[in-house]
């Protein structure tokens, strides 16, 4: 007898044996049973998951004598009166299967409209089925359109499509819709072991012996289509051999070996890039293609990333018992993060590599990449480290422990109510933009004829000018009178050394600092004089926390900073005179070779150039 493919040997005959769509099958053995059959069905879903099988199963249902007798309880055709065998072997009158890439013209649905007005000869409807219906013309859909609306009594259409978005909205609103969808991996897997079985029992089957890591082979290499995986089934037979292994299976199908992957694998997660190049070597010597190992290995990484999230995942994993713990084994330690991150570099290989006359070298790069990954922290490891650091310096704003003060501050006497210090915060607000100074001018010397004293009388300065005294981190600090105070110019240095350590922690908090007027230390502190926009900015909470740190580290002390407001115009704000002026004017003849250039422009003379405009002129004008 001729060989038969296992595809049509072990095609499906009643709704029972349709593998993974027990979502459709249940719904039309129902309708079946309460006899509300519909007049149009849409079977819509990927190739070989079962679309034209199920439409031929109803047709025979539809049909079948002994249902209509009575004899046959359930909703599955009996197979075995004149109409089932008939619409099997394909010749019933009753039943018209046509493919709509060779009839969608015109002329053939007019054609189609003809034959199905006629009543059925053996059963009790007349089955129209149309293969891959969205490749119709729209001239076909429109002359469709009305007997689809109206259809006779005994007349069913079922339409089966890879594409349903093709159909227009008219033809779909008429249909009862079924989406189909790919068969699971390990439903496949029991379905070829089942074949297997039922080989061995028919006096004209093959027998051989299929593993469980070739059948989940051959089901993931069929990608959900159980059509393409019992046609694999049958090629790999074919080979002659009776034990089917993985082997044999990558050997027929062209499949790369798993071991390389397992290779290269290793040294990426032992952050080994030398055993990782020379594993992706041996792998690409032995004939496999740069992307065939790229994609293979993204789904390598793949299958470790959802075992390492899911451990029951076993399900999506295409991989023997033993392949699945050996995967199980790759992806300990490592964090579900850096698994993304892994398998994002290997994914994106591969659309650099196809245009690439190297396809090699790209790939070499991402498993190097992979291979020397440093581990990553989440934002949420990242917060309680800071939070962490922050208890454990103290005086953070949550309310936190105070912080035990320093040897130096031990060293003095501090006040009754106790000292309390406070750590810089990591990150501080922005002021609000109105508040944000011009760039950083720095501490100059006051002109000419400004008082010079660095020692004011400080009481009558609070008398009639309202004080802010900074106490949030340390209380104001009074010392001891047997102890000899800085001298101003001491203080003044070290009080720039406190500006120049806050700038380099928070800039902006620095500019405003340099902005104001050191104006000495007393008993009572630090005393800087400052007006509303600047002392408003240095009094905010997050930036008194940063001074008073510098303060504590540069004076090896935590003393308090007093903020008076200016009596008259600070002399930075002072309007600059001819003195002031001079040596800006100096540097810019220097500039300018030696000539004076006056920029101010004369009503008789055209504005000098802008910026980046050509000036054909040789000649300047006269200062």
């Amino acid at each position: 007898m001729a060989h038969r493919a296992l595809t049509l040997k072990y095609r499906p005959q009643v709704f029972a044996d349709m593998v993974g769509q027990d979502h459709v099958s249940t719904v039309l053995m129902r309708s079946l049973e309460s006899g509300r059959v519909a007049h149009a069905y849409l079977f819509t879903g990927a190739r070989g998951v079962g679309k034209t099988t199920s439409a031929r199963i109803l047709a025979k249902a539809l049909n079948c004598q002994r249902r209509a007798m009575g004899e046959q309880k359930s909703a599955d055709p009996c197979n075995v009166c004149t109409v089932c065998t008939e619409i099997t072997a394909g010749v019933s009158l009753d039943v018209l299967e046509i493919d709509g890439a060779s009839n969608r013209g015109i002329a053939d649905v007019q054609a189609l409209r003809e034959k199905v007005r006629f009543t059925p000869t053996g059963g009790k409807y007349r089955v129209v089925i149309i293969d891959e219906v969205h490749q119709l013309s729209n001239d076909a859909f429109a002359a469709l359109l009305k007997t689809l609306e109206e259809p006779p009594a005994h007349l069913v259409f079922i339409f089966a499509t890879t594409d349903p978005q093709k159909l227009p909205e008219t033809i779909r609103s008429r249909c009862q819709r079924y989406d189909y969808a790919r068969v699971p991996m390990r439903k496949m897997a029991e379905r070829l072991f089942e074949i297997q079985k039922r080989e061995r029992t028919d006096l004209e089957g093959v027998r051989f012996d299929l593993t469980e890591g070739a059948a989940m082979l051959i089901a993931h290499h069929s990608e959900g289509s159980m059509r393409d995986a019992v046609s694999a089934l049958d090629q790999v037979i074919s080979a002659g051999e009776s034990d089917v292994n993985e082997e044999l299976v990558r050997r027929v199908l062209g499949i790369p070996d798993r071991e390389s992957f397992f290779q290269i694998a290793d040294g990426i997660m032992k952050h080994d890039p030398q055993a990782t190049l020379r594993a992706l070597h041996q792998a690409f010597d032995k004939g496999l293609d740069p992307r065939e190992l790229a994609e293979g290995l993204s789904e390598h990484i793949r299958a470790i990333l959802i075992l390492r999230v899911d451990a029951q995942g076993s399900d999506l994993v295409a991989a023997s018992g033993e392949e699945l713990a050996r995967m199980r084994a790759q992806g300990e330690g490592w964090a579900e993060t850096d698994l993304l991150r892994l398998l994002k570099i290997i994914s994106e290989a591969p659309w650099v590599m196809r245009d690439s006359p190297q396809p090699l070298v790209h790939l070499e790069a991402a498993v190097l990449q992979m291979a020397t990954l440093e581990a990553g922290e989440s934002l949420a490891e990242i917060l309680d480290r800071l939070d962490a650091l922050e208890r454990r310096l103290g005086g953070s704003s949550g309310g936190s422990a105070p912080r035990a003060p320093s040897a130096a501050a031990d060293q003095r006497t501090p006040p009754a109510g106790g000292m309390r210090t406070a750590a810089p915060a990591a990150q501080t607000a922005m002021p609000p933009p109105a508040m944000r100074p011009a760039p950083a001018r720095g501490n100059r010397p006051p002109p000419p004829g400004a008082p010079t004293s660095s020692a004011p009388n400080f009481a009558s300065a609070q008398a009639t000018v309202p004080v802010a005294v900074l106490e949030e981190a340390p209380a104001p600090v009074v010392l001891p009178q047997t102890e000899a105070l800085p001298s101003d110019e001491r203080a003044e240095l070290l009080w720039r050394e406190v500006m120049s350590r806050i700038n380099g922690s928070k800039r902006m908090l620095g500019a405003f600092l340099e902005e104001s007027q050191f104006r000495g230390i007393s008993g009572q502190g630090l005393v800087i004089e400052a007006d509303d926009l600047h002392a408003t900015v240095i009094e905010e909470r997050d930036n008194r926390v940063i001074i008073h740190e510098a303060i504590r580290h540069v004076f090896g002390a935590p003393i308090a900073l007093t903020c008076v407001r200016p009596t008259q115009p600070s002399p930075q704000r002072a309007v600059r005179t001819n003195a002031d002026v001079q040596p800006m004017i100096e540097r810019a003849i220097k500039f300018f070779d030696g000539e004076a250039v006056d920029m101010t422009p004369r009503k008789s003379e055209p504005l000098p150039p802008r910026k980046g405009e050509w000036n054909s002129r040789k000649e300047r004008p006269s200062a």
